[in-house]
């Protein structure tokens, strides 16, 4: 976990005409957050309003002459950052306010009402900019017309609803100004320009660094073990074994599914290809880097985590040799650890440049690496809870195809027989699961 000063808290507010990716930047920093360890939430002001004015709010509703429905969209954007303030003041160390908040006066009262309930807090303001009409439309498409406001409503109708709303927002949109004397970031047309003004402190400088590598452009992310070693063979841990016989059928197997997902030579150099620099790692990512003739990039960051003085021995020497290490362990296998070694926090802020430069590409990634390393990563773009992150399923012989979308993440999970390369796909499960997971969540808690 990273290093700061926990007591201090962040108030992230957004600015900005709907559907601009206000609540995708917000889902994402939130997910980012809670990966690091950080207690963060997202206060969405539109699911307080559908909370309390419901769901068949029209565009009319925004209308700036629209005085009740003016006061009552003011009411629910006022509960929205009350929860948040009570959120910090319980522990919580990060809350994220997701509203359009386009007036100078309503940037003012939740700055002041945000300084009046702490000492020293920072507050950060994220206004997203977007003139790409195709982008506007798209995000339209994608998002808006499927939340709870359309969904009884054709898909023809609820876009120009939508645009009428937008609209209705325009007659009132005032941009963040310098003399506001606000720390804020503003991106421009999904980050094509970043605007940066008095951001300072070590959480803050690091949103501006993810906030850069944002985009939307849909890519694949397979994740996959090197095959199995000789020393998951031998059930130890550690080491630099190479690979064991059937641990080379699958680097062969894999090599074949790969070449098959990129049937074409120009979609083949696109490839982003990452791995460790441990010798059953780099024997998988050779076999395959051969047969598409493309180059791994080897990365120490991948490399498995460093156990430390267990290094070599099998989980019942462990037992036998560090007892009280070993309950530790089992006790808490998250911030367990190993002696003269890491734990799995240490290794979520070891792999975080990789996080950094697997959202900045816009091509096909491909990470072949290990089980401690692969559910670190799986869990940041499954939003997993942090303790879930040591008992994640990652097994030997599967690719995991990860395709991140706006608000929730699709998998598929292809097993690979290594001896006959007989192929078992699994899906509709796991989609499912991640859908169903975000739905579960309540109004304020992301």
């Amino acid at each position: 976990m990273q290093q700061c000063n926990r007591s201090q808290k962040i108030a992230i507010c957004t600015v900005g005409l709907p559907a601009r990716g206000k609540t995708y930047i917000s889902r994402k920093l939130n997910r980012y957050f809670n990966w690091l360890g950080y207690k963060s939430r997202v206060f969405i002001n539109g699911n307080y309003r559908r909370e309390i004015c419901g769901t068949e709010c029209n565009s009319q509703f925004f209308d700036p002459q629209n005085e009740e429905a003016q006061k009552a969209r003011s009411d629910c954007a006022k509960m929205a950052l009350q929860d948040l303030i009570q959120f910090l003041q319980n522990g919580g160390d990060v809350g994220i306010l997701d509203g359009t908040n386009i007036t100078k006066e309503r940037r003012h009262q939740i700055e002041n009402d945000l300084k009046s309930s702490f000492n020293g807090i920072q507050t950060l303001w994220i206004e997203s900019i977007c003139n790409d009409s195709k982008v506007i439309q798209n995000n339209i498409r994608l998002t808006k017309i499927n939340n709870p406001d359309y969904c009884n409503v054709n898909p023809e109708q609820a876009t120009i609803d939508f645009l009428n709303r937008i609209k209705m927002y325009e007659q009132i949109y005032q941009t963040i100004t310098d003399d506001e004397n606000l720390s804020y970031i503003k991106t421009m047309n999904v980050g094509a320009d970043i605007i940066v003004h008095q951001v300072y402190g070590f959480l803050l400088s690091k949103i501006v660094s993810f906030i850069m590598n944002l985009h939307t452009y849909p890519r694949p992310i397979y994740l996959s073990r090197h095959g199995e070693s000789q020393y998951n063979v031998d059930d130890r841990v550690g080491g630099d074994s190479d690979l064991s016989e059937l641990g080379e059928m699958y680097a062969e197997k894999l090599a074949d599914f790969f070449y098959s997902e990129f049937p074409t030579k120009e979609i083949k150099n696109q490839i982003i290809f990452f791995t460790s620099t441990m010798r059953r790692a780099v024997h998988t990512s050779d076999v395959v880097a051969q047969k598409l003739e493309i180059q791994p990039l080897q990365l120490k960051t991948l490399d498995e985590i460093n156990v430390g003085i267990c290094d070599g021995m099998t989980y019942t020497e462990i037992a036998q040799k560090f007892p009280n290490d070993f309950q530790e362990r089992k006790i808490n296998k998250l911030g367990y650890r190993y002696p003269r070694g890491e734990s799995y926090l240490d290794l979520i802020s070891r792999i975080e440049p990789v996080i950094f430069e697997i959202e900045r590409s816009r091509q096909p990634v491909m990470i072949i690496a290990h089980q401690a390393i692969l559910r670190c990563l799986y869990a940041y773009f499954h939003q997993n809870e942090i303790p879930e992150v040591p008992t994640l399923d990652i097994p030997l012989h599967c690719v995991i195809k990860l395709t991140p979308a706006a608000y929730f993440c699709d998998e598929k999970r292809v097993l690979i027989n290594p001896q006959t390369g007989e192929i078992s796909i699994k899906e509709e499960y796991v989609q499912e699961f991640v859908r169903s997971k975000s739905k579960q969540k309540s109004f304020i808690d992301l």
